[in-house]
């Protein structure tokens, strides 16, 4: 099995089940866990999740999404383990609308939540990387940056990170530094009725919805010294969505 003994991996956005399934799955193979939100009561709840499960983790609270929150993220991570090996960013705050309902606050809302904070932590995170000679980056992404109606500002952010991570990678990628991209599905989720996932899973070709375990395996495989030779890849948790996408509203 694939460890992570002594590898320090910083968690962005822990606020959602897909968070702590990433946080539990890498500290079970051996990492050592920072976890950080914008909002303190998420990162509370995360390292009492976490702990619960026999997990440890440090939490932080910063606006991931500002340049001083990331520098100051950055720096708290660096000053309690000295290095940060792994980092996930998975900011994602949907944004629906029809295009003549929207106002420019949901704009630049959609790109504060969805693209700011990975821009930021990258710019902060890469130099350190460098220093180490071995960084492993993983972005969040979802099926939607295809295009859906009434998500064109979730869409727009979200597509902007295929290119984002790209050139990320080809930047880095002689610094033995890899970022790739996870693009997930529906995945279910603890607030979701029994008619909803029903109805959800139709509409996927493996008739069942993800779930935040298939997300973290996806990120474990990424952030897994066995994946040094991928970079500026796509690794599509959909079910087979986005294979037919377009077709599939």
């Amino acid at each position: 099995m694939e460890t992570f003994k002594d590898r320090v991996v910083l968690i962005e956005s822990v606020g959602d089940d897909i968070g702590y399934a990433i946080a539990a799955m890498l500290a079970f193979k051996g990492a050592k866990l920072a976890v950080l939100d914008v909002n303190g009561k998420n990162t509370v709840d995360m390292v009492s999740r976490l702990k619960e499960i026999g997990v440890e983790a440090y939490g932080v609270t910063a606006d991931s999404a500002d340049c001083t929150g990331a520098k100051q993220a950055i720096a708290s991570v660096m000053e309690k383990y000295g290095r940060i090996d792994i980092l996930v960013n998975n900011s994602d705050l949907i944004v629906k609308s029809e295009i003549g309902n929207t106002k420019a606050q949901n704009w630049h809302q959609g790109a504060k939540t969805n693209i700011d904070p990975a821009y930021f932590m990258c710019r902060e995170v890469i130099p350190i990387m460098r220093k180490q000679s071995y960084g492993r980056i993983i972005n969040m992404g979802s099926v939607e940056y295809l295009g859906l109606p009434n998500t064109s500002i979730y869409s727009a952010a979200k597509s902007s990170m295929l290119g984002f991570t790209r050139s990320l990678a080809l930047e880095t990628a002689k610094d033995n530094i890899t970022v790739n991209w996870v693009v997930k599905g529906t995945i279910q989720s603890s607030d979701m009725s029994e008619e909803q996932v029903e109805k959800l899973a139709a509409r996927i070709p493996v008739k069942k919805l993800g779930t935040p375990d298939d997300v973290a395996g996806a990120v474990s495989f990424f952030a897994a010294e066995t994946s040094k030779f991928i970079t500026g890849q796509t690794f599509f948790v959909c079910g087979g969505k986005s294979l037919s996408f377009s077709m599939s509203i």
